[in-house]
């Protein structure tokens, strides 16, 4: 799992949580931190805020984790709060921006300055994201950048690396430069 190859621990923030899975198992695999999951839950989604309560409930996990609706463009936390920032497959749904960079970085403005991230998106999409050295360089001033091509990042099965599902996806991880 990526995440094994940063930090995590303290505060930890999930964009765009879906149905909770990826923050519940932060939660069990990191029980002494405090989790926010984020979603905008639009009504064409099969889950919910109350979908996700009850999934941490059903594993345990309900009194470490928070959920609120919000979307990714404007967090509603403050500058530098998380020790950990991640999200799957999210930046690209983000209807309010058309630059999904401006969605990522708002991702990095919570992060604390030595604070830890993992993204996974369609970052290989230039309809979506642009030019990938674009993107790399337009992060690099503020974060010390990893990037992996998620087939060879995450043990994935070979139906979803094709150019209709995950072909397109990356994982970038790093942390966030500290203030000098």
């Amino acid at each position: 799992m990526i995440v094994s190859k940063v930090e995590t621990s303290g505060k930890i923030l999930d964009i765009g949580t879906g149905s909770g899975s990826l923050i519940i198992k932060l939660a069990k695999a990191f029980p002494d931190s405090s989790l926010n999951g984020i979603d905008y839950w639009g009504e064409n989604w099969g889950y919910s805020k109350a979908h996700c309560e009850e999934n941490a409930e059903i594993e345990g996990v309900s009194d470490l984790i928070h959920f609120l609706k919000a979307i990714a463009l404007k967090l509603p936390f403050q500058d530098r709060e998380f020790d950990v920032v991640v999200s799957c497959l999210t930046f690209h749904e983000v209807k309010e921006s058309r630059s999904k960079t401006e969605v990522i970085k708002e991702a990095l403005r919570v992060s604390k300055p030595g604070g830890t991230f993992v993204f996974m998106d369609l970052f290989l999409d230039e309809n979506v994201f642009g030019k990938r050295a674009e993107l790399i360089a337009e992060l690099t001033d503020t974060v010390e950048l990893n990037q992996e091509k998620s087939s060879d990042a995450l043990d994935l099965p070979q139906l979803l690396l094709n150019k209709k599902v995950l072909w397109n996806a990356m994982v970038l991880y790093g942390k966030k430069k500290k203030i000098k």
